[in-house]
């Protein structure tokens, strides 16, 4: 079975029915499966070959997704490139896959023609979405429409999605279409699709969520997916699609649902048509799951995932999140157990099993996990050992199989030989009404190694002095634990999927300092 099989049926059975709605534009699968035929055939017409690279560099718009579906229909591998990017980025991306063609929307044809050589392509064409007369659909108009011939199988390079960078340099992590197949049921099953279902999506379109929890299983039950401007979260943009769409699914991450609880239009707008909200990408602070339970319902899964793994690995669902309300409340730090067709375990250095609720590093393997870096053999070994992902991530394990993160194995805070975890800390702060939000880094010390230095933001009209709040700490954890210092800042700097980003808050200090963790 392929993504290109589904994408066919969708058209076949459904051929009537909104595949997505992009602003005024509405599309049917018939519609859709056309398009993207015709770019198939238009690929082929400019010279590309079966396994040559597609780079897309725009907003998210249907032309995106068109590229995806192109990609799974006639054998190219679709290599998304986050919005935010700067031309010596773009350039980084585009050459290290060795794109053949580039998509590119209009407001970024100058970016990208500022990145530099581009040896490998062929040809760039540019994209305005909405605009007939358009290179991109001229480009479209001269090809048929008629299904493409090409076999692709469940061994075709499907795309490369290139991580945020959270943790480095940006890797370019291959999945065959074999990997987006495995993963969609998860989807499908965990998160309560349904033909009917109206999906709002707000990731940007290089995100492996975009790929891998809306495009493909979409494409497995002919759901509809509704676009929004992804360059600057709006939760009254977004509470006002819910209601003029009706949409009944949506994946946040944190600092979106935040945006969402503090927005005066919440108690007003009808968000009776949702059926499911996820979460995940970052921490989530307990006390404001219990307060989006209180508004929303039970309407919420927490995803955990990565990447490599095609995107969700384990999931909380709504049983968990409605036992954790009736006194299981210990139960919302947990990210849940191990999702459909992934096995999980937490290990030590060597790659043990550690003893239930100790912790250690959690590893991955199944049938979803990626094929591996692109042109980087060396990573992909270091990374996958003896047929198990190493996550990087840290938690712990109980005898019933619920993982709770305790912070990723870079962002440990090493103090005095003492093992710190930056995510205990922030969820301290949290519980601070006048925080909106937290992140916590280890700053150097010549005494102690590290000490842990706090970044956080406030709510409108609220007033806290830093001295106040690590007074609130240290009533609440124990001293080595609490922050040394804490800076009070308008806004805490984030990626493109809204994940506060701790590199750039690390490298204040660490900037001429080589920062070691075991």
């Amino acid at each position: 079975m392929t993504v290109a099989e589904w994408i066919r049926r969708c058209a076949q059975r459904s051929p009537d029915a909104c595949a997505y709605v992009d602003g005024e534009r509405r599309f049917t699968y018939a519609q859709f499966n056309e398009r993207v035929n015709r770019q198939v055939h238009a690929l082929y017409a400019a010279g590309l070959q079966r396994g040559d690279r597609v780079a897309v560099l725009m907003n998210n718009h249907v032309e995106a997704v068109e590229a995806v579906a192109a990609a799974a229909k006639g054998g190219f591998v679709h290599v998304p490139i986050n919005f935010r990017s700067v031309p010596r980025e773009i350039a980084g991306v585009v050459n290290h896959c060795g794109a053949s063609l580039i998509l590119v929307e209009k407001e970024y044809a100058e970016r990208l023609n500022e990145a530099g050589a581009l040896p490998s392509v062929r040809r760039v064409i540019v994209v305005e979405p909405g605009e007939p007369a358009s290179e991109y659909e001229r480009w479209l108009a001269g090809s048929d429409t008629a299904e493409p011939t090409v076999d692709v199988t469940a061994d075709d390079p499907f795309f490369i999605c290139y991580t945020s960078g959270a943790t480095g340099t940006p890797k370019g992590v291959l999945h065959q279409q074999r990997q987006s197949v495995v993963h969609a049921p998860v989807v499908v099953i965990g998160y309560d699709f349904k033909p009917a279902s109206r999906l709002l999506l707000v990731y940007p379109h290089n995100s492996i969520a975009s790929i891998n929890m809306f495009y493909v299983p979409a494409w497995l039950v002919g759901g509809c997916v509704v676009f929004t401007d992804q360059r600057r979260f709006d939760a009254e943009r977004w509470l006002r699609l819910v209601e003029q769409e009706r949409i009944t699914h949506c994946h946040l991450v944190p600092t979106m649902l935040f945006r969402v609880l503090e927005s005066p239009r919440l108690a007003e707008a009808d968000t009776s048509s949702l059926i499911t909200i996820g979460y995940g990408s970052a921490p989530m602070p307990t006390e404001r799951v219990e307060r989006l339970m209180a508004v929303f319902g039970n309407i919420f899964i927490q995803g955990y995932g990565m990447t490599e793994i095609a995107s969700i690995a384990a999931y909380l669902d709504k049983r968990d999140h409605l036992e954790a309300t009736e006194g299981d409340r210990a139960r919302l730090n947990s990210c849940g157990r191990a999702a459909f067709g992934c096995e999980l375990r937490v290990v030590d250095d060597d790659g043990n099993d550690v003893p239930p609720g100790t912790v250690g590093e959690i590893v991955f393997r199944g049938p979803q996990m990626m094929t591996g870096y692109w042109n980087d053999p060396e990573k992909t070994a270091e990374t996958i050992r003896n047929g198990w992902l190493h996550s990087g991530d840290m938690a712990t394990l109980d005898e019933r199989g619920y993982l709770t993160i305790v912070d990723r194995k870079k962002d440990l805070i090493i103090s005095g030989g003492a093992n710190i975890s930056s995510r205990e800390v922030e969820e301290v702060l949290y519980w601070h009404p006048a925080v909106r939000e937290a992140s916590v880094v280890g700053k150097p010390d010549e005494q102690w190694g590290e000490l842990p230095h706090a970044f956080v933001s406030l709510h409108p009209q609220q007033a806290i002095t830093p001295p106040e709040l690590i007074a609130f700490c240290r009533e609440r954890l124990s001293g080595y634990k609490c922050p040394s210092a804490i800076d009070i800042v308008e806004e805490l700097p984030k990626n493109a999927l809204g994940k506060i980003l701790k590199t750039e808050l690390r490298a204040r200090f660490w900037a001429d300092k080589t920062r070691k963790v075991n």
